[in-house]
């Protein structure tokens, strides 16, 4: 078994994106096998693709070759621990997030993953569960990258740069959406996260954290309810 655990660690080492790639292995002393170069050629392949259809816009952002140097770069430091491919992939905002590009470039990134995360979210979401939606996810951006993205996202046409909250979730019917959320949305949502939660409840807490705010509330729950947002 011991033999097999470090047979399997050297392939890790010799079929992970490296640079340069290794090309010397103590398990064969006389030279890598050629045919090994086919199983590294193809778990590159499987990576890079992953990123590209996942990230597509943001990799709209870059010429040809600093998107294979970023790819490289960012294997090298988050090789994958999953076979699931979108696993792999999952660290990569927090790497854009750290390397030298546009801040909406980042923002961008966060935003094509919130969109694949509420996709691949295994919460089932339940009509009338009583709660806000299990996918919901939120996001803080200093651009107006929503606006940007229907527009295509293009590069010589950077997002102004204005604040927004997005949230993301997916519908009963595995429909994903988008939408911008403003205090009272916020409010709501973290208020029915909890089962027996009640717009009764909601009224006081409303008029302490917004004082200024009059909309009726029950038509706001109305409209979350039919979005798919509210499960009540």
């Amino acid at each position: 078994m011991s033999s097999l655990r470090a047979l399997q660690e050297e392939l890790k080492n010799l079929l992970f994106i490296h640079e340069p790639p290794r090309r010397a292995s103590r398990w064969w002393p006389e030279g890598i096998p050629e045919r090994l170069s086919v199983y590294e050629n193809d778990v590159h392949l499987n990576w890079t693709d992953a990123l590209d259809h996942d990230f597509l816009l943001t990799k709209k952002q870059f010429g040809a070759e600093d998107w294979t140097s970023l790819q490289r770069r960012y294997f090298e430091k988050y090789p994958p621990r999953h076979w699931e491919l979108n696993t792999a992939v999952a660290p990569f905002p927090k790497f854009l997030s750290a390397q030298k590009v546009k801040p909406y470039v980042k923002e961008l990134a966060d935003y094509e993953w919130n969109d694949l995360q509420v996709f691949i979210d295994r919460a089932f979401v339940r009509p009338e569960a009583g709660v806000t939606n299990p996918t919901a996810r939120l996001s803080v951006y200093r651009h107006q990258i929503f606006d940007w993205v229907q527009a295509g996202a293009a590069p010589a046409f950077p997002p102004a740069q204005k604040p927004e909250v997005l949230v993301f979730y997916r519908d009963a019917k595995n429909v994903c959406h988008i939408q911008e959320a403003d205090p009272l949305m916020l409010l709501m949502m973290e208020h029915f996260r909890k089962n027996g939660a009640s717009l009764a409840d909601l009224e006081p807490l409303r008029r302490r954290l917004l004082p200024d705010n009059r909309v009726p509330l029950a038509a706001v729950v109305e409209n979350l309810k039919k979005s798919g947002l509210l499960l009540l």
